[in-house]
């Protein structure tokens, strides 16, 4: 018998059939196509068939077409603007077993389920469409610019696609919530004092939003741009900051500022190193928010594990001045948040590893104001690094589809073959996941140790009753 293989990535790709107009010229509609050594043949084969698919379904109702299941394959649909489609294949995991002497190759199609991955190619796109904009906005209206869209696609999923987990989604890619972290009312009002203050003096800037090591303190965005592009500073452009540095040995009890400030723990992420960095204006990126009709510099200052994001219109002509004057007002009162935040930040983190060793787990979601919470895996990011079994995992998968059904209120508890009893529960917007490990308990002990937990890590946030 041989080992069982994950979920991996087929192929993937984005396509649109309005740019097809004659016969001979298929391969126009395939605006990016993973992966890219496949012949231009089975390119456009593969597009052609989910175009049937898509048409033949779209004539038993208005809903368009979500997923195609096959035997070795799993395919996962979503039209994000009109006419424009990416779809994502997935390989079904498989493991060769004999039966009479004879070799066959069972696949595990459950294993794959399509409102995981659907959720996984949606955050696709909205991660595209932070930092490039939306794709009929990149074209244009007379369609001038499908060149520039084909390679900003190629340059963006080329990247995405190798960091991309697929055997390890779950439901946090599904929630894609925000992990806040909780402070003192003086220390909020102090950050929040802070960020007024910035915005009072930099009246360039449009918005702010301030993060303790991947935790959100405070967003003036909306929820829904908030939400993607905290995932981009968590997952991305912070870990990836935090490697440079490290690699660069640049930590020191003291960092004189090169922008002349002083000596304080300040730092850009994004912008110039310096003031005789003159090049370093024409690197800082540009984000789009409100589904792309607003577009903004994203210029990011880091003190300690205190990150704060400014965002300027991108109308606004940005000079070394800014920076220098910026370095000068965020250095040392940054540096002195971060100070004050890692001692409540700590307390937290005690906290969130003594219920880690609990008898019980659990994975919260707030569906009002993004909220996330989870003690099911181990740096509370979707990367792989789940504390449960991976069956209990699906299970909980399985749970999401059924709650999504009931309007307000709903409660589902079974108990799994290796005795471990799992609740599902909506109430309210809200939802909570939770594992107990107590083999002897009955479903009275269950509901009495829910509302345990609801006591004591909730309090009144979530309603059990």
């Amino acid at each position: 018998m041989s080992t069982k293989s994950s979920i991996s990535l087929g192929s993937f790709f984005v396509f649109n059939s309005s740019y097809c107009r004659h016969e001979n010229d298929e391969k126009n509609k395939i605006l990016y196509y993973y992966p890219a050594e496949v012949d231009l043949n089975s390119k456009v084969r593969s597009v052609g068939l989910c175009e049937a698919v898509i048409k033949f379904t779209g004539t038993f109702g208005t809903s368009p077409c979500e997923a195609l299941h096959t035997q070795k394959t799993k395919q996962v649909f979503l039209e994000p603007e009109p006419g424009f489609w990416m779809v994502m294949t997935l390989n079904v995991p498989c493991q060769q077993k004999s039966r009479d002497g004879q070799a066959y190759m069972e696949y595990f199609t459950d294993e794959i389920q399509d409102h995981v991955y659907q959720s996984l190619l949606l955050k696709s796109y909205r991660m595209f469409t932070l930092m490039h904009g939306t794709f009929s906005s990149i074209v244009g209206e007379e369609r001038e610019n499908i060149v520039t869209l084909r390679k900003k696609l190629n340059e963006f999923y080329e990247n995405y696609l190798m960091n991309l987990k697929s055997s390890d989604a779950d439901l946090l890619d599904i929630f894609q919530g925000i992990h806040f972290l909780p402070l003192e009312r003086y220390s909020f009002l102090k950050i929040l004092c802070f960020i007024n203050q910035v915005e009072e003096k930099f009246r360039c800037v449009k918005y702010s939003v301030f993060l303790y090591n991947d935790q959100l303190v405070w967003s003036g965005l909306e929820p829904e741009d908030t939400q993607i592009l905290y995932q981009h500073l968590s997952l991305e452009l912070i870990p990836s900051f935090i490697d440079s540095e490290v690699k660069g040995g640049v930590f020191s009890p003291s960092r004189t500022s090169p922008f002349g400030s002083g000596s304080h723990f300040g730092r850009f992420m994004t912008g110039p190193k310096s003031m005789d960095d003159q090049s370093g204006l024409q690197k800082i990126p540009k984000i789009f928010l409100s589904n792309g009709k607003i577009c903004c510099y994203l210029i990011t200052y880091r003190a300690l594990n205190a990150t704060v994001c400014l965002l300027v219109e991108d109308s606004f002509e940005l000079k070394l001045e800014l920076f220098k004057s910026l370095d000068a007002e965020l250095g040392n009162q940054l540096s002195n948040l971060a100070s004050e935040v890692g001692e409540q930040y700590s307390k937290t983190i005690s906290m969130l590893n003594a219920e880690q060793q609990s008898k019980f787990m659990y994975m919260y979601f707030n569906h009002m104001n993004l909220a996330e919470k989870t003690t099911m895996h181990a740096d509370m990011k979707s990367t792989g690094h789940a504390l449960i079994p991976i069956d209990i995992m699906k299970l909980f998968g399985d749970f999401y589809t059924d709650l999504s059904k009931m309007k307000d209120f709903g409660e589902i508890i079974a108990k799994t073959v290796s005795d471990c009893w799992v609740v599902g529960k909506l109430s309210d917007e809200r939802e909570l996941y939770v594992i107990l490990q107590q083999k002897n308990a009955n479903i009275v002990d269950v509901n009495d140790e829910l509302k345990k937990l609801s006591a004591t890590y909730f309090q009144s946030i979530f309603i059990m009753d």
